[in-house]
């Protein structure tokens, strides 16, 4: 087994023509145990390739055979793709069958299981509760209750499954690039988009019900002051809302009431806000012969793709960043 480490991203692969040992390697990653209940004939490599930033990690899988094995319970959310061949997995008495283009999430976390792998190649998307929570909007205040899916025997919906794949490949490929784009606010960014895809595409425990719904009761202009210098002062690196909540005296619920109450939008959409008001000041005042470009302005702000930034950038300021950037910075404010 090899690793590498880049910036935040951590890389591994692990290769074999031993089916046994590349499942002891499988269940090493993943911290549990695997044990193989159908003996499996060897030959073809089986392995896979690791790309993890923090509690997030994408792996291909592949396993060029036919193999049956029982794992262990494994705590976080784990949303698999099949790339080609079959999957079945049994879990919690429901029978799951994948098959090429499907995207399903079929184990509960914290819950053992049986899978069957035909020849199969995947990519399993690992995202850990703590993540999953602090994208829920479940702050370090509230009971620490298990994450449950509501439904393990359907797989995501056509429209979820286009955005999940497309999505899963564009941080696959941002984990595994060179260049500006992976910068601690890009990688943060991808982060989190790929852990509320996750909680958006299958029902679960953390979001059955609308924290917002419940009334968390009144917050303050001090308490919303406190929340926005901790904004001001932090938004050059990675921030979540539990931080932000914690900054400000409140619970994460409440937070998040009090922002759409006093500024008409949530924390996040507002540290993103920040951040774009930060990279204009930058185009501004950038000098081209030093190198700066859009996209290195945009990456250093958590744009990973430049693309979007334009589009943002646009209704904003009602320009495009190159446009300010040729201009050196003769622009107006932004848009209210």
């Amino acid at each position: 087994m090899g690793a590498s480490r880049r910036c935040d991203v951590v890389r591994s692969t692990f290769s074999t023509p031993d089916v046994e040992r590349g499942l002891e390697s499988l269940a090493t990653v993943y911290g549990t145990r695997i044990r193989m209940t159908r003996p499996a004939v060897n030959g073809a490599p089986c392995g896979y390739e690791r790309r993890a930033v923090g509690p997030l990690a994408l792996d291909s899988i592949a396993f060029p055979t036919d193999v049956s094995y029982d794992v262990e319970p494994v705590g976080p959310l784990m949303v698999l793709e099949v790339l080609s061949g079959g999957v079945t997995v049994d879990c919690d008495s429901v029978s799951t069958d994948s098959a090429v283009g499907d995207v399903m999430a079929p184990a509960q976390p914290g819950i053992p299981f049986h899978s069957h792998l035909d020849h199969a190649r995947t990519r399993v998307a690992v995202i850990e509760p703590a993540l999953l929570r602090e994208v829920a909007g479940l702050g370090r205040e509230e009971s620490r209750t298990p994450l449950r899916l509501l439904r393990l025997e359907a797989s995501a919906a056509p429209a979820h499954v286009a955005v999940w794949r497309s999505a899963t490949r564009y941080v696959w490929d941002l984990f595994g690039a060179e260049g500006v784009a992976g910068t601690p606010l890009v990688l943060d960014a991808a982060v989190r988009m790929l852990a509320g895809a996750a909680l958006a595409f299958f029902p679960n425990t953390y979001t059955a019900q609308d924290p917002l719904l419940r009334g968390p009761g009144h917050v303050g202009e001090v308490t919303m002051r406190r929340a926005v210098a901790y904004i001001d002062a932090h938004a050059d690196g990675p921030v979540a809302l539990s931080d932000i909540a914690a900054a400000a005296g409140v619970s994460a619920r409440a937070l998040q009431y009090g922002f759409r109450r006093h500024h008409g939008i949530s924390p996040m959409g507002y540290l993103r806000r920040v951040r774009l008001e930060r990279a204009h000041l930058e185009l501004q005042a950038a000098d081209r012969a030093d190198g700066e470009t859009v996209a290195v302005i945009a990456a250093r702000w958590g744009w990973g793709k430049p693309g979007n930034f334009s589009v943002a950038y646009r209704q904003a300021y009602g320009i495009s960043p190159s446009t300010t950037l040729r201009n050196d910075g003769g622009l107006p404010t932004a848009r209210s």
